[in-house]
């Protein structure tokens, strides 16, 4: 099995020198699923659009938006407002917001958020959003003109693992800089957890809470951001269960996963407690190909925040911290859009983007599970391995 080094890709060329002497600041192009208060776009691209406060600091954008794709409008659309209030073209195809309704490329960078707006489910239960029609589009006029884009994609990249791992490999093989994913890794930990590099995990866990899918996929991803740091990094997965119910506490009971993990994780929690609605909990246990085990517990009646928690080796207490995110400001999504400045006037890329790829594959692989009823789903095509 080939290993994936990041160091082949981190080397990525910035922009050219002219292009920035020419103007003030790189343009974006901004394909939306669609941006409503709170929705993904909204918290990402008002941001992009009117700059940020972090860490108790505001921050001018560096980047000029010049055009969105909007798929879907709803009656508490933002979109139209914006663009008129920041001078935006709103163009009917992703190829004509890229172009900006030319025949060439006339932008510098490419943000594709394609998360919430009216879509069915897949069989699975994860929603048929067009992420990779997107990708795709995008990605055909670069090769049309031999050009390349710096591009991030929100969250994971498809709810078909074909489509995943093409988006991935199509990245590559085109020498895309290229930022994705959740941002909970990116948040702050209450207390400050400080794990190095190359830790000795023998069990980890996470929580999530509200929909299995949508925010689950934040929990998996948590999880494999500190589980990547291992000792001897990413090794991949070989295999994921989906449980619920009283099952979940049946496999701990039987030692699937440990019950102290979640207690320590628990333990470290800022966020009100919800009001016991009396939800099932459900839960993602995973095995990697090195041994390590872990679990993503999707825990509505317990908790309000993204939590981490780990057994390190020789050691009998767990280690736990809380993700911070501010479930009403919605300020760590100014860690995502200060990232993909510095992607776009550095070229060089923040974090694996294989995170999210193995990431995506462990969220299908449970919910393919759940699908079959809760049986083991051996995932021979997450043998990934990065460092």
């Amino acid at each position: 099995m080939a290993r994936i080094s990041r160091r082949l890709f981190l080397a990525a060329p910035a922009l050219p020198s002219l292009l920035l002497s020419q103007r003030t600041k790189p343009r974006v192009a901004c394909i939306l699923n669609t941006y409503f208060p709170n929705s993904h776009a909204d918290v990402f691209v008002s941001r992009l659009l009117d700059g940020y406060r972090l860490n108790h600091a505001w921050h001018d954008p560096r980047l000029e938006t010049v055009s969105f794709y909007v798929d879907q409008f709803p009656a508490n659309d933002l979109a139209r407002e914006q663009a008129e209030e920041h001078g935006i073209k709103i163009f009917p195809s992703v190829t004509e917001a890229i172009r900006m309704g030319g025949s060439r490329i006339a932008v510098d960078a490419v943000a594709i958020i394609g998360e919430h707006g009216v879509y069915n489910r897949s069989p699975r239960g994860n929603f048929m959003y067009p992420r990779w029609r997107y990708f795709d589009e995008v990605t055909r006029a670069m090769r049309e003109e031999k050009r390349v884009l710096p591009m991030y994609q929100d969250k994971y990249f498809a709810y078909d693992w074909a489509d995943a791992r093409r988006t991935y490999d199509r990245v590559r093989e085109m020498k895309i800089p290229f930022m994705c994913g959740s941002t909970v890794p990116l948040s702050w930990q209450i207390p400050p957890l400080n794990l190095a590099r190359g830790e000795h995990y023998t069990e980890l866990l996470t929580t999530s809470y509200s929909d299995l899918e949508e925010h689950g996929y934040h929990g998996i991803e948590l999880l494999q951001a500190m589980a990547e740091r291992r000792q001897g990094g990413e090794t991949g997965v070989a295999s994921v269960r989906w449980a619920k119910g009283a099952e979940v506490w049946n496999l701990a009971a039987k030692g699937e996963w440990s019950r102290d993990l979640l207690d320590a994780a628990l333990a470290k929690r800022v966020n009100p407690v919800p009001p016991d609605a009396h939800d099932e909990p459900q839960a993602f246990l995973i095995r990697y190909r090195d041994g390590l085990r872990a679990a993503v517990l999707h825990v509505n009646s317990m908790t309000r925040d993204f939590l981490f928690a780990a057994r390190l080796k020789n050691q009998t207490v767990p280690v736990a911290t809380c993700f911070y995110i501010q479930l009403n400001l919605h300020n760590h999504w100014s860690f995502m859009v200060r990232n993909f400045e510095d992607l776009v006037l550095t070229g060089r890329e923040p974090n694996p983007i294989e995170r999210t790829l193995l990431a995506n594959g462990i969220m299908l692989a449970g919910l393919e599970s759940r699908l079959r009823g809760g049986t083991w789903v051996d995932t021979p095509e997450l043998a990934i391995s990065y460092s």
